[in-house]
């Protein structure tokens, strides 16, 4: 059990076009290990960054500040979504963060998606993952402890067809190791699966404890 666990919160956010359904094997893996946890939902479909961001200040109203410290799990998306959060409200209380294939470079193919006419339009979070270097660095001078973990399993067609094999399908390495982050793992992960693997949770609960990543486990990069 975590030697803080009364004034410590783990908050878990997901990724674009999902819900809080899909953080729930790592909700129940840190919840059984001792940690406090709360999943937010947000409008990761139709909503820009704007609405999410409200959503999730909206959500946490009144509770961050009950904690010493709060650290934030997400995947894809919610990553940009957590740190834009952070940056906005001006949160001083943040632990660590473990973003998960979070894309701070973009991807590829939201680029192509972006290119089908009213798709952006409609979808408004898939122009928050069109590349760019917006994200470039950005936890460098944040103050934040950021650890990221991508994905190396390149299976998807589209993936295969658009992306380098040093992806996960999804989201290129690179793509994530551009955020500047304290601390950065591969693993053999493809990026709809990868949140959802016991080994995904060990380096989480890891990194929450530790601030670091341990070596030993790392897949090549």
């Amino acid at each position: 059990m975590p030697e803080h666990a009364n004034d410590e919160i783990v908050i878990l956010v997901h990724g674009f076009n999902k819900g809080w359904r899909d953080m729930a094997y790592l909700e129940a893996g840190l919840r059984r290990e001792g940690w406090k946890t709360l999943t937010v939902s947000l409008p990761t479909l139709f909503g820009d960054m704007d609405d999410m961001v409200a959503a999730m200040a909206a959500q946490l109203k009144g509770i961050t500040p009950r904690y010493r410290q709060v650290h934030y799990v997400a995947h894809s998306l919610g990553g940009l979504i957590t740190f834009n959060f952070i940056r906005r409200t001006q949160q001083q209380n943040v632990g660590r963060c473990v973003f998960i294939a979070t894309p701070h470079g973009g991807s590829r193919l939201a680029e192509l998606a972006s290119q089908i006419p009213f798709y952006a339009r409609v979808f408004k979070p898939v122009a928050e993952l069109v590349p760019s270097d917006a994200y470039d660095g950005c936890y460098a001078d944040s103050g934040l402890t950021v650890g990221v973990i991508a994905g190396c399993s390149n299976s998807s067609l589209l993936g295969k067809l658009f992306l380098s094999p040093h992806s996960d399908g999804r989201v290129e390495v690179g793509s994530v190791r551009l955020g500047g982050a304290s601390d950065m793992i591969l693993l053999p992960y493809g990026h709809k699966d990868i949140h959802h693997q016991k080994e995904t949770l060990q380096r989480v609960l890891e990194f929450l404890k530790q601030g670091a990543f341990s070596r030993q486990a790392e897949h090549s990069r």
